[in-house]
């Protein structure tokens, strides 16, 4: 059953080769064998292979002409969340001892979506504390390894699921992403992490980072299945503004007259081929001295090379699109993780009794979390008087955001672009005892909100705690709410790349 697929799980089960329990079954044996050195998992879902039951019996019921209904999409798909996605079933701690009892009286809108559409919650995956860096540590779920070197970290913040995806202890997952976090583990972990468009998935019932930067999304081990996945998360909810805004402000089926609408751009050249713009200022220009750089930039453009047969590739190099800048003078996490954390602490969904924490000021004051996995936007975040959401600081970097939009619509616009592509990571993903995950190129989607989605693209060369290398993930940004359209795109390269590889998995 490893690198099982939806479509290949749904055929087995309605042919009768397999079913919902054997599945679940494989799946939480994988993790009970695999777990205790990879430490992917925080917690199993205990009610998992009963629910498995349930969709067999269904599916004996629809056999036998007693339900008359068509089986759902997910139907009896085993699937993996970050810890920060509220279960009413399961604790949701975002890996941290402060909440480590912490409950909830219903699911996130994302997880009833999914459970409507026929999913079992297999388990919750752990994360970087607090979704705040790309190491994937925590006080609660300790350190993930990643399940090709055990000497390096899994990316991150959502590194629990995309190793545990990687070690097949699960079908699909989903996670967060602030900055990097479902990409960065997908490129370090040979999986497919997709970051949609802003607003197309409510956040609401999840343990946030920011208002302006956060959004969900799916991971899985093919482009097809993290397809799937996304059509299911996607839709608007009465409950988050966000996706009623960018509904209206970009869905060309709206009926807004507001609708913006990107039409007038043709990326597709004569021969049919697509013109994708290659980001130069995306990676790093110090290969010649630096060997992980050099092997990362090699595959990175050996995966190009395989495009010619389909793709127009334009060289840029735009200034205004460098990260260091932006993570300096135009990233928001300081100033709106105290009041994203408060306000989901403080939430209607929240069971009072759970957890003694209601706020940020009071988690930091108990001292119940790991010190050193925390980053400036957990501390800075506390000195309210210059970290806010009113000070003058925040309001000058949410119009920096306005330029950065629109400076990369004209980007996509004069070159007459379907995608961007670049290296998720300008070097290999770190080792294990790093205290940040340096090299990410993540912020452009996330600060303009704009759909990327991060594929396999090739491995490092073996080495003696790396048998089959390291993965190194390329990455793909579209344009706003042109969502699927990039998924082709990185489907299309998924065809004629084929790198994903199933890691060489020991017991110690």
């Amino acid at each position: 059953m490893n690198e099982l697929t939806i479509s290949r799980f749904r055929s087995a089960l309605l042919s009768g080769v397999t079913t919902c329990e054997a599945v679940t079954k494989f799946y939480l044996s994988r993790i009970l064998t695999y777990d205790k050195t990879l430490r992917a998992i925080i917690t199993t879902n205990p009610e998992a292979l009963e629910e498995a039951r349930r969709k067999d019996a269904m599916l004996s019921a629809r056999a036998s002409g007693t339900l008359d209904a068509d089986l759902p999409p997910l139907h009896g798909v085993p699937i993996i969340l970050k810890d920060t996605y509220a279960t009413a079933s399961m604790p949701t701690t975002a890996g941290s001892i402060s909440l480590r009892s912490l409950r909830t009286n219903e699911d996130a809108h994302v997880v009833q979506r999914l459970r409507a559409a026929g999913a079992i919650i297999l388990a919750k995956a752990n994360l970087h504390e607090f979704s705040l860096q790309g190491i994937t540590v925590s006080s609660l779920g300790g350190q993930t390894l990643n399940p090709y070197d055990r000497t390096r970290t899994p990316g991150g913040s959502s590194g629990g699921t995309a190793a545990a995806l990687a070690a097949n202890m699960g079908l699909v997952g989903c996670g967060g992403d602030t900055m990097n976090s479902l990409r960065s583990p997908a490129s370090a972990c040979g999986v497919v992490g997709f970051r949609p468009s802003r607003g197309q998935i409510s956040k609401r019932g999840t343990v946030p980072v920011t208002m302006a930067q956060d959004t969900l999304g799916p991971m899985a081990r093919t482009v097809e299945d993290v397809r799937i996945l996304f059509e299911i998360m996607r839709g608007p909810d009465v409950e988050d503004q966000i996706t009623l805004d960018e509904r209206r402000k970009y869905d060309t089926t709206s009926t807004s007259s507001n609708a913006k609408t990107t039409s007038h751009i043709n990326p597709v050249r004569h021969g049919g081929k697509i013109r994708i713009g290659v980001l130069g200022n995306y990676f790093d220009s110090d290969g010649t001295n630096d060997p992980e750089i050099y092997i990362l930039n090699e595959t990175i453009q050996s995966a190009l090379e395989k495009s010619y047969s389909f793709a127009e590739l334009i060289h840029l190099s735009v200034p205004e699109f460098d990260t260091n800048a932006l993570l300096s003078t135009v990233d928001v996490q300081s100033y709106e993780f105290r009041t994203a954390i408060d306000s989901f602490l403080q939430s209607r969904i929240i069971i009072p009794e759970s957890t003694p924490h209601r706020s940020l000021a009071s988690i930091a004051a108990s001292g119940e979390y790991m010190h050193e996995a925390m980053t400036p936007p957990f501390f800075e975040s506390l000195q309210t008087d210059v970290f806010n959401t009113s000070s003058l600081g925040y309001l000058e970097r949410l119009q920096r955001i306005e330029t950065l939009k629109k400076k990369l619509g004209e980007c996509f616009e004069e070159n007459e672009l379907g995608a961007l592509v670049y290296p998720h990571q300008r070097r290999l993903v770190v080792r294990v005892g790093e205290k940040a995950q340096s090299g990410r190129n993540g912020i452009l989607a996330a600060l303009t909100g704009t759909p990327a989605v991060c594929i396999p693209a090739g491995f490092s060369p073996p080495t003696e705690t790396a048998p089959l290398g390291v993965p190194i993930g390329i990455e793909f940004l579209g344009r706003p709410w042109k969502d699927f359209a990039l998924l082709d795109i990185a489907e299309r390269f998924e065809g004629v790349l084929q790198a994903r590889r199933e890691p060489a998995l020991t017991m110690d």
